[in-house]
């Protein structure tokens, strides 16, 4: 609660939101690909990360998408751990527990901590286990949430980004300082291409042929 969460959003520590900012478990339902005959596929996904890159995940991490195994249509349902506001921003967190220490020969802990979670690490770990993709989901179920509930939204204005925070590597307190706008260990800000994130809404209304 007391560590900065650093990248874009700077000192801001979530033991110091105010009452009223924030969700806790937002649930949500997402239709996928709602015209008869068409679905959410792996190569639309992954399209969606090619044609609109930056940020952290974008060209390299759509041509790991083209790997899954993806025809879908229906719901998706799930869960944001958080939703939270900072400034004019609604932002998601999600809290992780993944595993990053280092272990001797035989296994036994050495250490865990948040010398083990810097953002590079991070980044790979997050690429992996296809964490990026999930938070692209969340980012469009909160962009749809906000439409419906905030009166005049515009995502230029009101959308944020995520917050992954692996919990086994947070530092706790730390002091302000612009060294913070690089990140922090333990916690994974970004703020993805808001075009890509619209691009994903639409594959997930229209679907592919």
């Amino acid at each position: 609660m007391q560590t900065p969460l650093g990248g874009a959003l700077g000192s801001c520590r979530l033991g110091d939101l105010s009452p009223g900012c924030w969700l806790n478990e937002l649930n949500f339902d997402l239709p996928l690909a709602v015209p008869p005959n068409r679905l959410v596929r792996s190569g639309g996904l992954a399209a969606v990360f090619s044609d609109h890159p930056g940020g952290r995940f974008g060209a390299a991490y759509g041509q790991q998408l083209r790997q899954l195994e993806v025809a879908s249509r229906g719901f998706l349902t799930g869960s944001i751990d958080l939703v939270f506001r900072h400034g004019e921003r609604w932002w998601v967190a999600d809290w992780k527990s993944n595993w990053l220490g280092r272990r001797d020969g035989q296994g036994q802990v050495i250490a865990c901590g948040p010398n083990d979670y810097p953002q590079e690490a991070m980044e790979v770990l997050m690429a992996s286990n296809h964490y990026p993709l999930q938070a692209h989901l969340y980012l469009v179920a909160l962009h749809r949430y906000l439409r419906w509930r905030l009166p005049g939204y515009t995502p230029e204005r009101h959308l944020g980004g995520y917050a992954y925070v692996f919990l086994r590597g947070v530092p706790g307190p730390l002091p302000a300082d612009p060294s913070l706008e690089a990140g922090v260990a333990g916690v994974l800000v970004e703020q993805p291409p808001l075009p890509r994130l619209l691009a994903l809404d639409r594959l997930l209304q229209e679907g592919q042929p």
